[in-house]
C-alpha cells in the first residue's frame, strides 16, 4: 500500500499541479478576455461619443441651415413689403398730384368765372351809373330851364 499512496500522493499532486496550471490558464485567459471586453467597451464608448459629437455638429448643421432659409424668407417678404408700399405709395402720390390738378382747374375755373362775374357787375355798376349821372344832367338841365 506504501506504493500505493505514494503512486496516489504522486497523482495527487500531478492533479492540483495541473489544477492549478487550468487554474492559471483560466485566470489569463479570464483577463484576457476582461481586457478585450475593456477595449471593447472603451471602443464603443468612444465610437458613440463620436457619433453623438457627429449627429450634434449634423443638428447644429440643420438648424443653422433652416435659420438661413427662414431668414431669407423674411428679407424676401420685406422686400415684397417694401415693394408693396413703394407702390401704394407711389400710386397714393399719382392719385394725389390727379386731385391736385383737378383742383387747382377748378380753382382757376371758380376764379375767372368770378373774375367775368366780376367784370360784368363791374360793367353794370358803370352803366347804371352813367345812366344815373345822364339823368341827374337831364333832371338839372330841366331844373335849370325851369328856373330860367
Amino acid at each position: 500500500m506504501p506504493s500505493n499512496i505514494k503512486s496516489s500522493a504522486t497523482e495527487e499532486l500531478k492533479l492540483k499541479s495541473h489544477l492549478a496550471q487550468i487554474q492559471q490558464r483560466n485566470y489569463l485567459q479570464v483577463k484576457e478576455i476582461e481586457g478585450k471586453h475593456s477595449d471593447e467597451i472603451e471602443r464603443l464608448m468612444e465610437n458613440n461619443t463620436f457619433q453623438m459629437e457627429n449627429m450634434k455638429r449634423a443638428y447644429d448643421v440643420q438648424i443653422s441651415q433652416e435659420a438661413e432659409a427662414l431668414e431669407e424668407k423674411l428679407s424676401e417678404i420685406r422686400r415684397n413689403n417694401e415693394e408693396r408700399i413703394n407702390a401704394e405709395k407711389q400710386t397714393g402720390d399719382e392719385e394725389l398730384d390727379k386731385i391736385r390738378t383737378i383742383n387747382r382747374a377748378r380753382i382757376d375755373e371758380y376764379k375767372n368765372n368770378s373774375e367775368s362775374q366780376l367784370e360784368a357787375i363791374r360793367r353794370q355798376y358803370q352803366a347804371s351809373t352813367e345812366n344815373i349821372h345822364e339823368k341827374a344832367r337831364k333832371n338839372s338841365r330841366k331844373a335849370k330851364e325851369i328856373s330860367v
